[in-house]
């Protein structure tokens, strides 16, 4: 055999074994190296995507949480005071009609009335985010009430200082229901003395001057001064700062009216002060009963007409031909006016001093009692406020 013949290397010998060895451990170690990758890059997509699908969540619930917060604060603020009244809204009535838009989510808001002055306020949320898979409800409630004056007149003019009536004036304490007002059939009343005094107090007046029996009834609470500033759970202050207007007093001569359409009633124009009459020249305010508290002396001498809950910080006199339904609350006193005014309802008057050239009514100027005018005013004109204690929840 030659020399130069190669020798071949057995293939059990060491250096074959170690050779394969290591070519078959590179492999090996680079698919473990790119599977531990491959599940760890697999697990932080699917992590994020959990994250992001997370967040997405808890936004479209925010957002349907903030449109049911936003769906029921709006029906607390701009509460439907037609509720209110008698026949307005039954007890255990359902109204859910009310439906609020935000940013394209919806609010629909239902309200069930659980007694004649409490009110169950439940708001339901609707949120999406670009498809109807990504959408969200959630619901809120309140439990509301009316807080409104407990004032029940004894006489059409109640005054806890002297009275003087001349001319053709007249005050007429027989309960009459203002024309066409629906709710009066709930609101059943009774004569009451056409004057209410104090037992000390001056009264002046001639028969043509009352026009009901009896004419005068001497009380002590018409000299008690809380008579004219505290109204069962309200106050003097609570209605003059929850008022819907408020004036400065002085002298009024643009004319006073209501001002909307037959679905409307524009309540930011001060001179509105809701509409009596009915049929009415603005059927959108019939149920508008604001409460006007003037912080001084007020004198009105242009025509016009409202209802509602006038309080005057002062002396009240009306010259010109005006006409008001509800009640009027004088902290001192009621002067002489020329005018035609017409009261529909009943008045108190704190002070009422005969001071010349002060008097009550004189001219053509009449107070006719009517318990459904004063009702009304008080339930139309109620402040609706949240009950105390656990008044708000989430439903779901």
């Amino acid at each position: 055999m030659s020399d130069n013949v190669p020798v071949m290397p057995d293939e059990g010998s060491t250096e074959t074994r170690h050779g394969a060895t290591r070519r078959g451990a590179a492999l090996l170690t680079a698919l473990f190296g790119i599977v531990v990758i491959s599940i760890i890059v697999s697990g932080a997509f699917f992590t994020s995507t959990q994250e992001f699908r997370g967040g997405r969540n808890q936004l479209v619930e925010q957002r349907a949480f903030a449109v049911a917060e936003y769906g029921l604060n709006a029906e607390v603020s701009n509460w439907d005071r037609g509720r209110n009244l008698p026949g307005g809204m039954a007890v255990g009535a359902v109204d859910s009609s009310r439906v609020y838009v935000a940013a394209g989510d919806t609010a629909r808001v239902r309200i069930t009335r659980l007694t004649p002055n409490s009110f169950w306020v439940v708001s339901e949320g609707y949120a999406n985010i670009g498809n109807a898979a990504m959408e969200s409800k959630r619901t809120t409630n309140a439990y509301v009430r009316l807080a409104y004056p407990s004032i029940t007149p004894k006489g059409a003019v109640t005054t806890a200082g002297d009275i003087n009536i001349t001319g053709s004036a007249l005050v007429d304490g027989d309960n009459v229901d203002p024309t066409g007002w629906s709710q009066c059939a709930a609101i059943p009343g009774s004569t009451v003395p056409a004057l209410v005094a104090g037992p000390a107090a001056n009264v002046s007046y001639k028969a043509g001057n009352i026009g009901s029996t009896p004419a005068l009834v001497r009380d002590p609470a018409a000299a008690d001064s809380n008579t004219y500033v505290r109204y069962g759970t309200e106050t003097w202050n609570s209605l003059a700062s929850n008022a819907d207007i408020k004036i400065a007093g002085g002298i009024w001569n643009s004319g006073i009216g209501p001002v909307g359409t037959a679905t409307t009633c524009d309540a930011s124009v001060i001179t509105n002060w809701g509409e009596p009459f009915r049929p009415g020249a603005v059927a959108g305010c019939y149920n508008y009963f604001p409460i006007i508290y003037s912080s001084a002396s007020l004198k009105l001498n242009g025509n016009g007409y409202g209802q509602g809950v006038l309080l005057v910080n002062g002396d009240f006199e009306i010259n010109g031909k005006f006409e008001w339904f509800g009640l009027i609350v004088v902290r001192d006193d009621v002067t002489k006016g020329n005018g035609t005014a017409q009261v529909h309802g009943a008045v108190f008057s704190a002070n009422m001093s005969l001071a010349d050239p002060t008097n009550f009514w004189a001219g053509n100027q009449t107070v006719q009692y009517s318990k459904c005018a004063v009702e009304s005013a008080l339930r139309g004109s109620a402040i609706l406020t949240r009950v105390k204690e656990r008044h708000w929840s989430q439903l779901q």
